[in-house]
């Protein structure tokens, strides 16, 4: 049956008898949503996202056809057949906006329960479009069927518009709280151009039909405004490749696509035969060559970019390629150079100490004097000399761990007594307290546990002029742990001090006010070598001046 009121169409959809705006709202935007949603498909036909954005354009450009079809043709069965499809596929089109969201928002596919939901979703419009629930009948006057149309499924439908929204908001909150800066921007783009698509087109639609179906116009063409919500959302498509790579596609694909769109527009002079439509068709392709000129330019700094990048990546490669391996000989170096240091050092120690306790007879008290000076510099140098050792070793991974099973207050009891004297002798009280619950068993490596220690307990006694060191052994059975708590009255530090404290070559700004030696490497290699054995170094102090507080923590045998 024909519509003989209106005048039959050229080309299946082209008429004057219709608004210009059809054609201007339909066509264009169809084509970006197709070319766009092919470009991304092809470059990566695998990819869940890719798949997804591409039906999107599919549904959409068939109900933009179908619209075309209801909107210029004559013939009531094909007229009649197109206007079922139009819930189906807002339905789906609803569906697949969810579901690209969520593979997007994730980077993985959605689950099985999820499916389900979609297809729960959809199951009363694939079981009632066919029937008069649907579409009930056709107004041969007027050439359509909005009287007939079924309320109940048409509101379903338009309200899984609505439901796709609240879906995917819900998701862009949720995964924008826990995505990176990077991720974030990508959110709010894609977030922004679907929400919008989404609102403008279900929205517009569902008032266009409704306000024609109570009169309020004397047809629809308000509907065909809703269309121009895809064009934002391709828009964004678009950016986001530029931007962030989106889909993985070719930087380059989008000047293709710009330049598809803009063709497209022009075509449009080929069936624009008012003024209006002239005007229309030419503020659209001139809007539309001014933001591809922009957008190309953009892309073209982008590559511009992006190859002045993956050149300095390459240098900076060369470079530190080159700089391990100076690290590498400069280790080997300082290895080399210790080891042969020490045989001499350790030649003079021991013939210093032989003359200082009379082994080659009697020592005049001038020459003595001298004698430990030539004793203490000689110590200090190969003390030095084990610092740069332990610290090649530690960087090259050679430093070899022993572990065994050992009472550690009896072994810190042994360097106290041991350094109590080099404590007197400069005015400073050291004390020893111990407060195991256990039998202060630990399992590491002894001599290392000892070099710490030492070390701890030398510069508690080196950096306080006057007053006190306290050492105390304590534990903790609950957390299997025993601690070694190193406490003085000296010089102490600030937070920014203790921040930097355990870095190489490090030492406190106002250290040199008390002691002019050290290499600060001393904390160092306590840590690190602290660390390899399951425990840790920590430094305390409330300000300078007002002491400090070092505690080594080790992990208990029970």
């Amino acid at each position: 049956m024909i519509c003989h009121y209106y005048p039959e169409p050229s080309y299946f959809i082209f008429t004057d008898s219709v608004p210009e705006l059809l054609y201007y709202s339909h066509i264009p935007v169809s084509i970006l949503a197709l070319a766009v949603g092919f470009f991304v498909y092809q470059h990566n036909p695998k990819k869940v996202t890719n798949r997804l954005l591409f039906l999107i354009a599919i549904t959409f450009s068939l109900w933009t056809f179908s619209n075309l079809i209801a909107w210029t043709n004559v013939n009531s069965g094909l007229i009649l057949f197109v206007w079922t499809l139009f819930g189906i596929l807002s339905a789906v089109l609803s569906i697949l906006c969810i579901y690209f969201m969520y593979v997007f928002l994730y980077q993985k596919d959605a689950p099985t329960t999820m499916k389900v939901a979609f297809m729960l979703l959809l199951l009363p419009l694939l079981i009632l479009t066919p029937t008069d629930l649907n579409v009930s009948g056709f107004n041969i006057t007027n050439c359509d069927a909005f009287e007939f149309e079924g309320f109940i499924l048409n509101l379903y439908h338009n309200m899984l518009g609505g439901l796709a929204m609240l879906w995917i908001g819900v998701m862009l909150l949720m995964r924008y709280r826990r995505a990176s800066a990077v991720f974030r921007k990508q959110i709010i783009l894609m977030g922004l151009g679907i929400e919008f698509f989404l609102g403008t087109f279900f929205s517009i639609t569902f008032l266009a039909s409704y306000l024609t179906l109570i009169g309020f116009f004397a047809d629809s063409r308000f509907e065909m405004y809703g269309m121009f919500g895809m064009f934002i959302f391709m828009l964004f498509i678009v950016v986001l490749m530029v931007e962030f790579k989106a889909f993985n596609i070719s930087i380059v694909a989008p000047k293709a696509l710009v330049a598809l769109l803009m063709l497209f527009v022009a075509s449009q002079y080929t069936y624009a035969t008012s003024t209006t439509g002239v005007i229309l068709t030419s503020f659209t392709l001139t809007l539309t060559l001014l933001s591809g000129l922009i957008l190309i330019r953009s892309i073209d700094s982008e590559i511009a970019s992006r190859k002045r990048i993956e050149e300095l990546l390459k240098k900076l490669e060369h470079n530190n390629k080159r700089l391990r391996e100076l690290d590498s000989l400069k280790s080997e170096f300082v290895s080399i150079a210790s080891h042969q240091l020490r045989s001499p050092l350790t030649v003079i120690k021991g013939y210093t100490s032989m003359i200082l306790e009379g082994s080659f007879g009697p020592v005049q008290p001038k020459l003595k004097e001298v004698i430990g000076h030539i004793a203490s510099s000689s110590q200090f140098m190969a003390s030095s000399v084990e610092d740069y050792l332990s610290v090649s070793r530690i960087e090259s991974g050679n430093m070899k761990y022993n572990c065994v099973d050992f009472n550690v207050a009896t072994e810190v009891e042994t360097i106290v007594d041991d350094l109590r004297r080099t404590a007197t002798q400069k005015g400073v009280l050291l004390y020893s307290k111990t407060n195991l619950t256990k039998r202060g068993m630990v399992n590491a490596d002894k001599g290392k546990v000892q070099q710490i220690v030492q070390n701890l307990l030398t510069n508690s006694i080196k950096y306080t002029p006057k007053g006190s060191v306290t050492v105390l052994v304590h534990d903790e059975p609950k957390k299997k742990l025993v601690h070694v708590e190193i406490t003085d009255t000296g010089i102490g530090m600030s937070k920014e001090t203790i921040a930097t404290l355990f870095g190489k070559f490090v030492r406190a700004k106002n250290a040199h006010t008390v002691n002019v030696t050290g290499t600060g490497l001393g904390l160092y290699i306590s840590k690190e070598m602290a660390e390899k054995m399951h425990g840790s170094i920590t430094a305390h102090s409330e300000g300078e001046g007002k002491g400090s507080t070092f505690i080594l923590t080790l992990p208990m045998v029970m």
